[in-house]
Parts: C-alpha cells; sequence; structure tokens
C-alpha cells in the first residue's frame, strides 16, 4: 500500500504541471515521509550490504548547507551512516527558518563554503547559478524519472529536485470522530469527507470550539505560529490558495513574477480568522508560537486540526508525550470560500534542489556527488530517505523504498476522489523580504494593531516593487 501511495502522489504532481526547471526544464515536487523500525543506522538488515558504498581515499570534509530544519536531526543520523560506512567526514549544517539565503551567502563567503547546496526559486537560481556544476553527466540525473524535476540554466543542469510535498489540513480524525458522533452537536455534518467548503470547516469548528470542554481539547486549531521565521505556513504556504485563484491553474511558475491585486483577500482573512479565533492560543500573543509549539499540540491531542504537510509527521511521531493515533492522522484541502473550492485537494509541488558547488576543487565536487549518489541509491541510504528523512523522491533508484507516513494514504484518497490538486503558485511570490514583511503584517492583524484592509494595502504595493527587483534579477 505505502508504495501504491507514493505512485499516486508522483502522478497527481505531474497532472498539476508543477513547473521547476528554468531555461527549458518544466517541473514538480511534493514531499513525503515515512517512519519505520528499522535501524537506518546503516547496522539493520533493512541496509544490507548490495547498496553500500565502497571506503573512499577522499581526505577532506564534504559540507551540506541543509534547507530543511525538520528534518535537522535526521540529517546528522545521515552524516553518521555515511561517515560509517564509507570512512568519509560530512558536516551537515542546518539553516534556521527563514534563514536559508543569508546564511548561504555568509558561507559562501568563508572558508567553509558549502560542497553541497540548495536552491529554490528562479531568483535563487539566477543569484547561485555560476556556483552550480553541471549536474547532467552524473548517476543521479541520469535516474530523474522525468527530466521536470530539474532547475536548469545557462545550458547546464544546475540543481536536482528532491524532495516532493503536499499539504493541507491535519486532523487528528479520531477527535473529530467524537464530534461527528456526539449528541449535542450543533451541525448535521457526520464525516470529514463533507468538509470541501469553508463553510461547511467553519460551521463544524466554531461548533467543536462551543465543544471543547467534551472533546477534550485547548482549541480546534493548533497555534498560529506568527514568531518571525516561524510563519512560513501563512505567508507562503497558505497564500498559495489565493495566489492560485488569483491567476489560474495555468500560470506558468517558472516565469516572470507576475501582477498582484490580492484578488481573493477576503477569502485568505476568512480562512486566517478561522485559525486564529479557534485556537488553542489567543491572536495576541500567536507572535511567540513556533511551528514545533504548534505541532506539540497537535501531537499531544490538545487541539484536532493543524494547517501543514506531509513532512510533519516524522516531528509529530517524536513528540515526547505524543498521543494521537498513527491511523488517525488524515488530510483535508485548505478551503477559503471560492466558488468551485470543493472541486479541489491539496497543495501539491515544491521546488528544492540539490546543487553542487562549483567553485570548490573537483575532488571536493565529487566528494558531494558520490555522497548524493549514496543517499538516494545505496540500501542504507535510500532506508535512511524514506525512514528517517521521510522524503518522496523523483529518483528511480529510490523505487522498492518503504514509506509508512499516514497522511500518504489520505493523499491517495483525495487525489482518488477526483480533486484537483493547487499548484505550487506559492514559487512566484518575489523573495523572502515580501514574505517577511507579509508575516510580520500578518502578526500585526491577529494582535489588532494593523487594520486588514492595511494589511493588503502594504502587500500590493510591496509586490509591485520586489516584483520589479525579481523579475529584473531573472531576465524578465
Amino acid at each position: 500500500m505505502a508504495k501504491r501511495v507514493i505512485s499516486v502522489l508522483l502522478a497527481t504532481v505531474m497532472t498539476v504541471s508543477l513547473l521547476v526547471g528554468c531555461g527549458g526544464g518544466s517541473g514538480d515536487s511534493n514531499t513525503g515521509a515515512g517512519t519505520g523500525t528499522e535501524d537506518a543506522s546503516g547496522s539493520s538488515d533493512a541496509a544490507g550490504d548490495s547498496g553500500s558504498a565502497a571506503s573512499s581515499d577522499y581526505k577532506g570534509t564534504i559540507r551540506f548547507l541543509n534547507f530543511k530544519p525538520e528534518v535537522s536531526d535526521a540529517m546528522q543520523e545521515v552524516a553518521a551512516a555515511y561517515t560509517a560506512e564509507t570512512g568519509v567526514n560530512i558536516q551537515i549544517e542546518t539553516a534556521a527558518s527563514g534563514q536559508y539565503e543569508s546564511t548561504l551567502t555568509a558561507r559562501m563567503d568563508s572558508s567553509e563554503a558549502p560542497a553541497i547546496f540548495v536552491v529554490e526559486t528562479a531568483t535563487a537560481l539566477a543569484t547561485w547559478k555560476d556556483y552550480c556544476r553541471d549536474l547532467s553527466d552524473t548517476d543521479l540525473y541520469a535516474s530523474v524519472t522525468n527530466k521536470a524535476y530539474t532547475y536548469e540554466a545557462d545550458g547546464k543542469v544546475c540543481g536536482l529536485v528532491y524532495v516532493l510535498e503536499g499539504w493541507g489540513i491535519i486532523v487528528n480524525s479520531a477527535i473529530t470522530d467524537a464530534y461527528f458522533a456526539s449528541a449535542n452537536k450543533s451541525t448535521e455534518y457526520t464525516s470529514l469527507d463533507e468538509l470541501y467548503t469553508f463553510d461547511a470547516l467553519k460551521a463544524v469548528v466554531e461548533d467543536m470550539t462551543a465543544m471543547k470542554d467534551e472533546l477534550g481539547i485547548q482549541g480546534v486549531f493548533g497555534s498560529t505560529s506568527l514568531k518571525q521565521g516561524d510563519d512560513w505556513r501563512y505567508q507562503t504556504h497558505l497564500m498559495n490558495i489565493p495566489l492560485y485563484w488569483e491567476w489560474g491553474a495555468d500560470i506558468d511558475i517558472n516565469g516572470a513574477v507576475p501582477e498582484f491585486s490580492f484578488k481573493e483577500a477576503e477569502t485568505f482573512k476568512n480562512i486566517l480568522d478561522l485559525y486564529l479565533n479557534n485556537s488553542v492560543t489567543e491572536p495576541n500573543l500567536v507572535g511567540t508560537k513556533t511551528v514545533d509549539d504548534s505541532m506539540a499540540e497537535f501531537a499531544l491531542g490538545q487541539c484536532a486540526m493543524i494547517q501543514n504537510g506531509d513532512w510533519a509527521w516524522n516531528t509529530i511521531l517524536n513528540t515526547d508525550g505524543k498521543v494521537v493515533e498513527n491511523d488517525k492522522v488524515r488530510f483535508i484541502p485548505i478551503t477559503t470560500g471560492v466558488a468551485g473550492e470543493e472541486n479541489m485537494g491539496l497543495c501539491v509541488g515544491g521546488s528544492q534542489a540539490f546543487c553542487v558547488n562549483s567553485q570548490l576543487p573537483e575532488e571536493d565536487q565529487q566528494a558531494a556527488i558520490d555522497f548524493l549518489t549514496w543517499l538516494f541509491s545505496s540500501e542504507t541510504g535510500k532506508t535512511l530517505v524514506a525512514q528517517k528523512l521521510q522524503f518522496v523522491t523523483p529518483f528511480s533508484t529510490m523505487e522498492g523504498a518503504e514509506y509508512t507516513n499516514p497522511l500518504f494514504g489520505s493523499e491517495n484518497e483525495i487525489s482518488a476522489a477526483g480533486k484537483t490538486a493547487y499548484s505550487t503558485t506559492c514559487n512566484l511570490i518575489p523573495d523572502q523580504t515580501w514574505k517577511d514583511d507579509f508575516g510580520a503584517s500578518l502578526l500585526l492583524y491577529a494582535q489588532g494593531q494593523k487594520s486588514w484592509d492595511d494589511v493588503v494595502k502594504d502587500a500590493v504595493a510591496e509586490w509591485e516593487v520586489e516584483r520589479e527587483i525579481a523579475n529584473t534579477a531573472n531576465g524578465y
């Protein structure tokens, strides 16, 4: 079943034509995960010997700047396993949330420049393309199941997308089932399968809030984390919804940044207000809350719902005191009140790609390529990717890897029901500056210090400024 879910997820990504590649490539992506009981340290039966890397004569250190904080601990397991199996030292540093570009800039200017780094937008590629080795002659590139999963510039393959992601509202169905079965509920809804419109979601959420003592929760939603650096679920992922509806499904997310009028500002406000007003945390305190706080609230059963992606399963699973049952964790789509949203599913896509630093000596570049090849093709590496990092990848070498993330089953059900996935229109947000400033505005709004009209006005005005900067940098 796990393998079937992965294939459906990949098919969904291709269906929505998520354009990631640059200079001729079209791509997509969407993360996945699994957690299992296998020991991924390299000593388990699952790790086997057939794909083990040979010891290496390389005496340097591979430096890798990781983009994803949620897998920072797992990345240390990866590093330890690679060193144990090959004798090669690898140091994996994880940039703080929202600080990747600034951290990468600082590291590139130092004596400890990373051999492996990540780009996730056309703007980032324009900045770093001269630092990207051409990967077209590598075994890993040859294993990409569709060359859409690449970043290309100046006639070279600059990066390979490595993780495919889906996001929406994660639900503890044990709590919602208790609500639907209660004689005290005030709605007629009986299943999560009916919550495909905002009106339905709002009615159920507000009724659950009134019944939170009976349901044993502190709030329906986990904390809306609007602390700087932890606001990406809203200034980027939630923003994906209004951008999709404003521009349409055919927007080229690999092209120029379009004009933006925030046409769906009121529907964005609908869901944000629902989060804020039916949460574990009061709106005026959300500036103190982190993503980890909100995920812990979900794992500990303090809330019933949380907006996040399938990558969050690892965090849920490893929360001390976790009470949510694995088979009760599932997705519903984010709804905001737009006509036609009942036909929509999850947001599906991604853009993060590994690049190898062409400015380092050839032996360092080759060592980095050897590591990435090991990670996605050796038995030890594949087990780590599936069971620890929990990445669904576009590499054929990962065929046969076992994934046990329960959110994949939910993704499969939503896709099988014929729902249309939202493409990753948020890839066209001009830059991190716009995201940070919009997140700051959302916090002021939540705290009652800024009107919604001013949030919208500032978002539109700054978009035009940052749009011009981004398009100029990208040659548009």
